[in-house]
């Protein structure tokens, strides 16, 4: 099914997490789009970047807690609060998405982002790669790469750096662990 399909969904900013409280909703955000994380009783939470993703492209509207509709940048701003790297993750998350990717959080594996296949579910396959957002011109040591490749290799995935220049253009490169 294509995301064109998703209706616009409501959402609210509920004690700095973003929820769809709607199950009907809910399920269509998840099964479609595999977006959020379901939670007990239908309800769906979804995670900043997910949420600004959706809110650019006009698939959500998100309320605070008073009811008044939230833009783009107030969520962006909020969620900046929370976690400065927001902003730096959200360009790659972005542009994954819309080359079709199903994005997940990586932090258990030590990246900001599990990327699946195309056609690809949480769930029903594994992912096949880890991804980190970094800013341009980042100096990163031999030590921190190679922890980040055989991080990588050890749960058989393939790690991507995203660096995010000034202009929120995303270019991804790889390292993979060789052996002679």
């Amino acid at each position: 099914m294509e995301e064109a399909e998703i209706p616009v969904v409501e959402a609210q900013l509920y004690k700095g997490k973003i929820m769809v409280w709607d199950e009907t909703q809910a399920n269509q955000l998840y099964q479609r789009g595999s977006y959020g994380k379901p939670l007990s009783g239908g309800k769906l939470q979804l995670a900043p970047v997910e949420a600004l993703y959706l809110r650019e492209g006009g698939k959500i509207r998100v309320f605070d807690e008073d009811g008044k509709q939230l833009k783009f940048k107030d969520l962006s701003d909020k969620f900046t609060e929370g976690d400065p790297e927001t902003m730096l993750k959200y360009p790659v998350y972005a542009d994954l998405r819309s080359r079709g990717y199903i994005i997940k959080t990586g932090l258990k594996f030590g990246a900001h982002f599990r990327v699946y296949e195309r056609g690809e579910k949480p769930g029903e396959a594994h992912s096949k790669f880890l991804v980190h957002a970094v800013p341009e011109g980042i100096k990163l040591t031999p030590t921190e790469l190679a922890r980040a490749v055989r991080l990588a290799h050890s749960v058989r995935k393939k790690i991507l750096w995203g660096i995010v220049d000034d202009e929120g253009d995303v270019t991804y490169y790889a390292l993979t662990r060789e052996r002679p």
